[in-house]
């Protein structure tokens, strides 16, 4: 089996684990309608990681490429709280500590001044994120805004910088 068939494959079982974990969520918000709790609750879905699935030559989570940097976050509050009325897609940069303000904020409550994320819904917009990862010799950093993006690898002080409009696919 060539590379490519290799990669087509391993996206394909991918893909299926994509599918089961689809239809565990629909269990489960089933369960909540059944038990008359949807309309009273947050689902929210989300990952800590994206996944390279053969991109650049690179699986798993590492490299910090749009493919592993960017995370699935679907937020679906109660009926109670929606000020946004059907599926909305919403591209600004966020990080997983926005989820805890998001929250709170659509439930009226005080968001400690010791919290570091902003909520996702209105302004104001992270205008830039900072992501590391690892301490050693794998180590990397990066630091994007709506636009550019860039890559630092502190061993060997090397530099990736991508302009990710005119390079969507980081190349």
């Amino acid at each position: 089996m060539d590379s490519t068939a290799k990669i087509e494959r391993a996206r394909r079982g991918f893909y299926a684990q994509c599918t089961y974990v689809d239809h565990q969520l629909r269990l489960i918000i089933g369960t909540l309608r059944e038990e008359g709790l949807l309309d009273s609750t947050y689902v929210i879905f989300t990952a800590d990681h994206g996944d390279m699935l053969g991109n650049h030559r690179q699986w798993a989570k590492p490299p910090m490429f749009e493919s592993s940097a960017r995370v699935p976050l679907i937020i679906v509050p109660p009926a109670a709280r929606r000020t946004i009325h059907g599926p909305q897609v919403d591209n600004r940069l966020a990080a997983l500590r926005d989820i805890m303000p998001t929250i709170l904020e659509s439930c009226d409550a005080e968001i400690p001044d010791t919290v570091e994320g902003l909520p996702l819904f209105g302004e104001p917009r992270r205008n830039t994120i900072y992501c590391e990862h690892f301490e050693d010799e794998r180590a990397m950093r990066m630091i994007r805004d709506e636009r550019y993006k860039l890559i630092w690898y502190p061993a060997g002080n090397r530099f990736q910088l991508f302009d990710l409009d005119d390079d969507p696919d980081e190349m």
